[in-house]
């Protein structure tokens, strides 16, 4: 077994737990590093201040742990503002590339619906051409009707006043015929009258004997 691995297995070192536990560290991402370092450079300054008693190994390990705690101090906020900069771009720019072919497919839709509506324009454009020329002759026809109609109105109306005129006739008829139908009464009274006497002046001719009167 090397000299190395002795004093790092076996805590020959008295910076034995400190280089253990920054090797422990080093195994995560760089990344998660990055993220929180804070406990890896109280480590990182703990194993310097046993650099006295450190051994070759453990000074170059030593070298390379400030070296990294050094960059990390120096640049990980960067990095990580970098790449935090990074990703929002890349997920705005992702959303707006997903809104594009949102907005692509919906002016697809858009543009078949506005071919199906050019096409029914059509359409109706040439049924209305047609009924055009069937309204025409209908039309004509219209205004022979409603000129027959005029002139019907007009002789409506003026029966209309001939029947009021006649109405009114009917009416003073009927005042008039009240004291004709009292002298109707009084005269077939006065023709029975009449007729009686008569018949008995025939009667009384007859009793007075010669020749009869023809």
């Amino acid at each position: 077994m090397s000299a190395k691995s002795s004093s790092f297995e076996y805590g020959q070192s008295p910076a034995s737990p400190v280089i253990k536990r920054l090797r422990r560290m080093l195994m995560i991402d760089t990344e998660d590093l990055m993220e929180d370092f804070s406990e890896f450079s109280e480590f990182v300054k703990e194993l310097n201040d046993y650099s006295w008693r450190l051994n070759k190994e453990e000074k170059r390990f030593l070298e390379s742990v400030l070296r990294l705690e050094k960059e990390l101090t120096a640049s990980a906020s960067f990095v990580i503002a970098v790449e935090n900069v990074k990703d929002c771009h890349t997920e705005v720019t992702e959303a707006v590339n997903s809104q594009i072919g949102i907005v692509k497919e919906t002016m697809e839709v858009q543009e078949e619906i506005l071919g199906i509506c050019f096409n029914e324009e059509k359409r109706v454009d040439d049924r209305l051409e047609l009924l055009h020329k069937e309204v025409k002759p209908l039309l004509k026809r219209k205004r022979a009707l409603q000129g027959e109609i005029r002139d019907d109105v007009t002789k409506l109306i003026s029966r209309r006043h001939s029947l009021v005129d006649l109405l009114d006739k009917q009416k003073e008829l009927r005042e008039d015929l009240k004291p004709i139908e009292e002298n109707m009464a009084k005269a077939k009274r006065v023709k029975r009258a009449m007729e009686e006497m008569h018949r008995i002046a025939i009667a009384d001719a007859k009793d007075l004997g010669g020749p009869a009167i023809e």
